[in-house]
């Protein structure tokens, strides 16, 4: 019984001996696929930068690699997913002439995204809908046309942002009533947005020359007809007050204070009506900025659902 367990313990001890001491197998670095495996631990473990290195060898090292333009998509794609979309662009844009169909698709798609993230809304809205009209597209008619909704919004076209959810939402109701398991995000995403696109849609710009004109004809009326009360009443009270006092100057012949607040009142006067034209700017500027930020807000949760199936 001794015998036979020093028999295995030996066994197992030069087993392991032989195991350990054998020499590591060396990679071999004349095969582009050592490279590219290299890479992609990278990338699973989101070390974009590294991934990107190694791709970068195979294009220099074997300039002849039969899937050349695939080592390209990917180093656009991890430009991508390490935030650096001007460079996405700059490295996918040329596989757009590709002869591979599904490398020109999901190129495509890649900047189309990059356009979004890069708050390039017009140009991600057409390529989302040429990608909608496509024929491998098919499959994703939902997410593009949330996207193009998305990007409508980005540019503050409200009322088209509206139709492009609507849209969807039918797009994703029919599915759902047709049998399709649908994620339950769509719905509480929809719930929630269609509802803050059809009060933004009802947002208008005002223009700064009614604003000037108003602020002209009677100070402080530029600031009423942009909503601001409170401004328009000090700055009729202060030019009224200052006139007031100046045309009293006048009557009592008084040249200091009649030079004093004609002063004042001149350059508060011209001040209110500067104001209401810078005023009427920054609205236009910040118009729907915050129905936006909200939309994103609501957006990123969903995307959660989306990346599976957009990214590719």
């Amino acid at each position: 019984m001794i015998s036979r367990f020093l028999f295995i313990a030996l066994t197992f001890f030069f087993v392991s001996y032989a195991v350990l001491a054998a020499p590591a197998k060396r990679p071999d670095f004349s095969r582009p696929q050592t490279f590219l495996n290299l890479a992609d631990a990278f990338a699973d473990e989101q070390d974009y930068y590294r991934a990107i290195t190694e791709y970068k060898k195979v294009i220099f090292l074997f300039p002849d690699y039969e899937k050349l333009e695939w080592v390209h998509f990917q180093i656009g794609k991890m430009y991508y997913e390490g935030g650096r979309f001007a460079q996405t662009k700059h490295e996918l844009l040329p596989l757009t002439e590709s002869k591979d169909e599904r490398l020109k698709f999901v190129s495509l798609n890649y900047i189309a995204l990059s356009y979004y993230e890069n708050q390039e809304y017009s140009n991600a809205q057409r390529l989302f809908a040429d990608l909608q009209a496509s024929t491998d597209g098919a499959p994703y008619v939902l997410d593009y046309t949330i996207y193009s909704g998305m990007a409508a919004a980005g540019n503050r076209k409200f009322g088209e942002a509206f139709e492009r959810m609507s849209d969807a939402k039918k797009n994703w109701a029919t599915k759902k009533e047709a049998g399709a398991v649908m994620n339950p995000q769509y719905g509480e995403f929809f719930d929630k947005t269609l509802p803050l696109l059809e009060k933004a849609k009802g947002l208008s710009a005002k223009n700064p020359y009614w604003a000037i004109f108003f602020s002209a004809l009677i100070p402080g009326s530029g600031h009423f007809f942009l909503g601001e009360w409170d401004t328009g009443i000090v700055s009729f009270s202060l030019v009224g007050g200052a006139t007031f006092l100046a045309v009293d100057g006048f009557l009592r012949d008084s040249a200091v204070q009649s030079i004093l607040f004609t002063t004042f009142a001149t350059g508060a006067y011209i001040g209110q009506i500067y104001s209401s034209y810078r005023t009427a700017r920054k609205y236009n500027e910040e118009l729907g900025d915050t129905e936006f930020r909200e939309l994103t807000r609501q957006f990123r949760s969903l995307n959660v659902a989306l990346q599976f199936q957009t990214r590719f």
